[in-house]
């Protein structure tokens, strides 16, 4: 398991009365960590240190269709 941080922004923009259009964008840090290998059996002049960064980026487009009409409420 590993703990990091994200941020992002988002925006909507509605085209029609029914549909919209949004994209997304996210960037995620979930740290550095590393582990070290070796081949059987395990001597240290041939282990191995491997390290890892863990970030990325996420880029999301889509299209909202909204279903039916505005509620109202009759008594």
């Amino acid at each position: 398991m590993q703990v990091g941080w994200t941020v992002g922004a988002g925006a909507e923009y509605k085209l029609a009365s029914n549909w919209s259009i949004k994209g997304e964008y996210m960037y995620y840090d979930l740290g550095h960590t590393w582990d070290i290998g070796s081949g059987v059996p395990a001597i240290p002049p041939f282990q191995s240190r491997f390290d890892y960064n863990t970030r990325g980026s996420l880029a999301r487009v889509g299209f909202n269709y909204q279903f039916g009409g505005p509620v109202v409420a009759r008594y």
